[in-house]
């Protein structure tokens, strides 16, 4: 077979490749190289040879070479580590190791081994040879363990290489190596701080930066230096430590600006606010101008000072920088950044607010809201024109919100005020008349502004438009009706304040209205319409407060000349707290005058003499004037002088007080002191008419007769129609001897005094004659008229003063003279009683005073007071000192009866019924006597009383024949007799049954009574279920003070509490009541404790009650009329076993329990009015109705009433026939009865 080609083999020539192809066999080559070897050797010495292996570019020769020269010397480290250099070179890093082997841990040779084992790991991890990895890791590991690095390079790429090995224990070791280093030029230096960074080692990277500083030549290098090292602490969260390290270094540097503003940051991220502002007075000028300031500040830098400057309250420095930001218009750079010169133009305001300089903040806040409306500008201009009163500000504000829209009423109204206030009022009036069509309310504004630019016209053009769209509010009602009154149009304004009645509005703006339509009704003279605004305003508390001083003067006069002074009294009280001030405390004494009452005045002195307005008026004059016309009316004339003389010591100029006082002097006749009165007063009063006449008076008085008919000459042409003072002025002539004259004179007041009473009102005659004329025409009636028209004269006098008191014809010479003695005395007390309650000032009074009124009738004439006062004692008293003698037969047994003699009065009154009745006579007050006296008879005579009664109470009902008989045994003792029976019947069987078909009832007692002092007993006898025998004791007795005390004890009584308790059962009761009377007003009260029983004698339980009355007689005469409060406070308590024996009744049929018996209690109030109760149940010779209602407020039933009413009257004369009806509401049920009664009296 034909041999097969042998491929052709490549010529290779690679060192690499060891199939090359060789000129030379191994063996050669190695024989050639032992041979250069030696060679080498013996002609170079080893150093030599050494230097040539490191150069010759032959690397497998010198690994020959480097291999032979180790087998001739040995460990010569030198040739190994250069053997092991070789192998790296040509890639045999095992070749390499094997070669260091010997060397051991020689630095050296550890640093070669490093750069192998790197070799090998690099090319290991590019393989993924995870083994020889491994093994390179772990020799590496082993090598840089023990390693220390000698320059920064090797230390940086250790380091790198053992965070790739991630052999944190070595890194940390390593780290601080770095400070060896330092100073390190600055990039290395910041080199060396990231990688320690990112070992985490914070404080050590700025350690090296701050060690680092000293090689950093340019200020630049050492200010980037710096900064790096506080970032770095400021990373570490350390920034107390980065301020101080970082303050520290810079305070050795140069001033920087730059580092000066980091800082500033740094201080005040280690709060360190002072340092802070220090480093910022470093990094800029903060005293440099304006325009400086703003320009060497960045946005940023601005904002850091701001809010550093206002920390530390520099406000003044915060309004410079504010003020250098602001420097141009959008110059600086803070300012240019879009929406930030706003902010600080808002900064700016704000700080000169807090400056104290708030007039230029309102400018700047003004400033932009011109630029851009917003809240913020609104609310501050609004805020600043109101703190600073600013018109400018209000209306640069209102402006800004017209603008803006959306305006309310009020709105558009301040805007205006504003305008106003600034002095623009025709603006004002403009802007209101804008709105107004809008807002209709505005047209009351619109026209009082009008009003006050004096545009009357348009101002009430305005209000009518305002009225006729009923947009007038209370305020501009008022300005309207003000405005039209001011034009005289007094029905418009009255129309415009009726149309504004119903108005709301504040209390002071209604009471404003209502006072404004009270006093124009005052002004017109309509009283009544006046008096009603007037008592709108009183009766509505809301409205009385605000009433001026005034206007409740005008309600109290009003209320004086419409109702009487009586009706003004009882307002006086609580218009004097409301509105204390002297017109209103002479009013009160103007009504005292009209309606005297001693308690009335001590009220007045009580109320208005007290307080600061009391201290004033107890230094007035006026007032003390005044209490003395009131003390005068109460016939206190010692009083009424004290007060004039302290008004003419406080007033000495006042001539009218000088007179009064002359004339009360001379009315109580004291000589001394009107001489001395007249002396002093005399000069200045002379030339007054008034003064004159009292002059003269008193000049006649103190027996200067020239001087007195000189100054009756000078009054003649004055008084000459006055018949009184003509009188007085013929006496005076005649006491001078000047008879002629005198007798003209009377003649002169004879024909004034005959001349016709003046017509009434009504255009009738007049028919009532004055006392005054009557006296003074029956002293000149002798010898100017006949006897028969004297007598007629007399008799008129005697009805006056005490009609009928006139005496008959005389049986004898002797009792005659005695009658006509009496009846001089009875005249002579009727006018010295009528004189001393007459206001004497007038000369003529006095006159009539002085010629009438002896000293001796003046002790009769207070036993007549002491009388109208109702003063018991007084009168006691002075009856025992026989001053009774002095008074006719009717004041006489009054007097007696008011002293506490019955029995001597009811004889004196009839003998002067009697005589009366003998004379023909006939009068009111006779007619009161007899009626009285008729009474005290009936009261004393026996009397039998049959009635006819139908009661419930709570569901029983009885009815049937009551008969009565009173017997007289003795003027002091009664014997009573009664005695009843009754059917008896449930109105309800599901309360009460099996009730017996009769109730019997029967007592006896006897009555005993001395004056005040009276006493009873009774015993009786009553059956139903079961019998009865009652006990009562009776006694009412006085106590001091005027206090009657009544007490009642009852044993085994009839309880009428409850329907079972009236059939059932029985009661024990102690009762004790007080009352006592006080003029007009009354109170009383009663309180009672009672145990219950059944008529078997059980015990049931126990009661105790509490009753109260306080009550005022509006009228005491024929009807009388009384207003009473009333209250009652019932307590029971249930207490006993249950009762079989009444088991019947119960409509359960089981025995009934105590409560079944006993009532619940219960508390009421409330009020009562009754009519003719002073006559009821007593003798009328006339038929009168009588009643009571009252209005309770019970705690368990609520609202209740209890009526009472009744009619009665007689029928054949001596007899009486009445009906009655009664129904009251109680916890137990209807309480209600009516009765139809007959009853006659017989005997003496």
């Amino acid at each position: 077979m034909p041999r097969k080609p042998r491929p052709h083999r490549q010529l290779s020539v690679s060192p690499d490749d060891p199939g090359r192809s060789r000129l030379f066999p191994r063996g050669t080559l190695l024989g050639l190289a032992l041979m250069g070897a030696a060679t080498l050797t013996l002609m170079w010495p080893g150093r030599e040879l050494l230097q040539l292996l490191r150069s010759t570019q032959d690397t497998g020769l010198a690994i020959d070479y480097l291999q032979h020269l180790l087998r001739l010397q040995g460990h010569d480290a030198d040739l190994r580590l250069l053997l092991a250099q070789r192998y790296i070179s040509i890639g045999k890093p095992q070749q390499a190791l094997a070669a260091l082997e010997p060397l051991g841990a020689e630095p050296k040779a550890d640093a070669l081994r490093l750069l192998i084992w790197k070799r090998i790991w690099f090319d290991a991890r590019a393989r993924h040879d995870t083994a020889l990895a491994q093994q390179a890791r772990s020799a590496l590991a082993g090598l840089l363990g023990r390693t220390t690095p000698a320059n920064f390079n090797d230390w940086r790429s250790t380091l790198l290489l053992l965070q790739g090995l991630d052999e944190p224990a070595t890194v940390r070791r390593l780290a601080p190596l770095a400070l060896r280093f330092t100073p390190l030029p600055p990039s290395a230096a910041q080199d060396a701080a990231r990688l320690l960074l990112g070992l985490g080692e914070y404080r050590l990277a700025a350690q090296v930066l701050f060690a680092s500083l000293p090689a950093a030549p340019a200020q630049a290098q050492q200010r980037a230096l710096l900064l790096q090292a506080a970032q770095v602490l400021l990373a570490a969260g350390d920034a107390k430590l980065a301020y101080a390290e970082v303050a520290a270094q810079a305070r050795k540097l140069p001033p920087d600006p730059a580092l000066a503003w980091r800082l500033v940051q740094l201080a005040l991220a280690a709060d360190h606010a002072r340092a802070a502002l220090h480093w910022l007075g470093q990094a800029v000028d903060l005293h440099a101008s304006p325009a400086q300031l703003g320009h060497a500040l960045s946005p940023a830098h601005a904002e850091l000072a701001w809010r550093l400057l206002l920390a530390d309250g520099d406000l003044a420095g915060a309004l410079h920088l504010a003020n250098a930001v602001l420097a141009g218009p959008g110059a600086t750079p803070a300012a240019q950044v879009p929406g930030q010169r706003r902010v600080w133009e808002e900064r700016r305001a704000q700080l000169l607010e807090w400056t104290g300089q708030p007039d230029a903040a309102m400018q700047q806040w003004m400033a932009l809201l011109r630029q851009r409306i917003t809240a913020g500008a609104l609310s501050n201009v609004r805020r600043l024109a109101g703190m600073l009163s600013s018109s400018s500000g209000q209306i640069a504000y209102w402006e800004a919100r017209a603008r803006q829209g959306g305006m309310r009423a009020d709105d558009w109204l301040q805007y205006a005020q504003a305008l106003e206030n600034q002095g623009h009022p025709q603006q004002a009036a403009a802007v209101l008349r804008l709105a107004a069509p809008a807002h209709p309310q505005l047209f009351g504004a619109l026209a009082w502004l009008l009003g006050n630019m004096g545009e009357t016209q348009a101002s009430l053009a305005a209000y009518a438009q305002g009225l006729k769209l009923k947009a007038l509010d209370l305020r501009a009602s008022i300005d309207d009706a003000l405005a039209l009154l001011q034009t005289g149009a007094f029905e418009a304004a009255r129309n415009v304040l009726e149309q504004s009645q119903q108005a709301l509005g504040p209390d002071d703006l209604r009471a404003a209205r209502q006072g404004l339509l009270a006093d124009l009704d005052w002004d017109l003279g309509q009283s009544a319409p006046a008096l009603a605004a007037y008592a709108t305003l009183w009766d509505t508390p809301a409205l009385r407060r605000h009433m001026k001083p005034y206007q409740v003067e005008r309600f109290i006069v009003l209320t004086q000349r419409l109702h009487g002074p009586g009706a003004a009294l009882a307002l006086l009280p609580e218009a004097w707290q409301a509105a204390p001030h002297k017109e209103l405390a002479l009013q009160w004494l103007q009504a005292l005058v009209k309606l005297p009452s001693l308690s009335g005045l001590q009220r007045w002195q009580r109320t208005v003499m007290q307080g600061e307005v009391g201290a004033a008026l107890r230094q007035d004059a006026q007032v003390y004037a005044a209490r003395a016309q009131v003390w005068q009316a109460l016939g206190r004339r010692d009083e009424a002088l004290a007060d004039l003389r302290t008004a003419v010591r406080l007033a000495p100029n006042n001539r009218d007080d000088q007179i009064t006082l002359l004339w009360m002097l001379l009315d109580m006749n004291r000589r001394s002191e009107l001489r001395r009165a007249f002396e002093r007063y005399a000069p200045q009063l002379r030339g007054r008419a008034d003064g004159q006449e009292v002059l003269a008076a008193a000049a006649q008085a103190l027996g200067d007769l020239p001087l007195a008919l000189q100054l009756n000459a000078q009054l003649y042409r004055h008084k000459r129609h006055d018949p009184l003072w003509l009188m007085n002025a013929a006496d005076l002539l005649r006491r001078a001897g000047d008879d002629a004259r005198a007798r003209v004179v009377y003649d002169q007041a004879w024909q004034l005094l005959r001349q016709p009473p003046p017509k009434s009102a009504a255009g009738k005659p007049g028919t009532a004659i004055s006392l005054d004329h009557l006296l003074a025409v029956l002293r000149l009636a002798p010898g100017r008229t006949s006897v028969q028209r004297q007598q007629q004269l007399i008799a008129m006098l005697r009805a006056r003063l005490r009609p009928g008191s006139t005496g008959a014809a005389p049986a004898s010479a002797q009792q005659g003279q005695r009658q006509e003695l009496q009846h001089e005395q009875q005249a002579d007390a009727a006018i010295a009683d009528w004189l001393l309650r007459l206001d004497t000032t007038a000369p003529a009074r006095w006159w009539l005073a002085r010629a009438v009124l002896s000293p001796a009738d003046r002790q009769s004439v207070a036993l007549q007071i002491a009388l109208q006062e109702g003063d018991r004692e007084q009168v006691r008293r002075l009856l025992d000192q026989g001053a009774g003698e002095r008074l006719d037969a009717i004041d006489r047994a009054e007097a007696l009866r008011a002293a506490g003699h019955p029995m001597q009065a009811l004889a004196q009154a009839d003998q002067a019924l009697e005589q009366a009745a003998a004379q023909g006579r006939n009068s009111a007050a006779l007619q009161a006597l007899a009626q009285q006296n008729a009474q005290r008879h009936l009261d004393l005579a026996d009397r039998s009383t049959v009635r006819y009664a139908s009661q419930q109470t709570d569901a029983v009902q009885r009815d049937g024949l009551i008969l009565q008989q009173s017997l007289a045994l003795t003027p002091r003792l009664k014997l009573q007799l009664g005695v009843s029976r009754q059917h008896l019947s449930s109105r309800d069987a599901s309360i009460i049954t099996g009730l017996p078909g009769q109730w019997r009832d029967a007592q006896a007692g006897l009555q005993w009574h001395d004056g005040a002092l009276q006493l009873g007993a009774s015993l009786g006898h009553n059956s139903a279920l079961g019998s009865i025998t009652p006990l009562q004791l009776d006694a009412a007795f006085p106590l001091p003070g005027g206090v009657q005390a009544q007490a009642q004890l009852q044993r085994h009584a009839v309880a009428d509490e409850t329907g079972a308790l009236l059939v059932a059962g029985q009661r024990n009761r102690l009762q004790f009541s007080l009352s006592k009377n006080v003029g007009r007003f009354w109170a009383s009260v009663s309180q009672s404790v009672a145990e219950y029983s059944t008529r078997q004698g059980d015990s049931l339980g126990s009661g105790r009650s509490l009753q109260a009355q306080a009550g005022v007689w509006l009228r005491q005469g024929e009807p009388d009329l009384a207003l009473k409060l009333l209250g009652y406070s019932n307590q029971f308590s249930a207490a006993g076993a249950p009762q079989p024996s009444y088991a019947g009744i119960d409509p359960s049929g089981l025995p009934p329990a105590a409560g079944f018996f006993i009532p619940a209690g219960d508390d009421a109030a409330g009020v009562g009015f009754a009519f003719n109760q002073l006559v009821a149940d007593r003798y009328s010779a006339h038929w009168l109705p009588f009643g009571e209602l009252d209005l309770l407020r019970s705690r368990r039933l609520g609202n209740t009433t209890g009526v009472d009413l009744g009619l009665q009257g007689p029928v054949f004369g001596g007899d009486q026939l009445s009906v009655h009806y009664q129904r009251q509401q109680n916890t137990t049920g209807l309480v209600r009865q009516w009765s139809l009664q007959y009853r006659i009296w017989f005997g003496p």
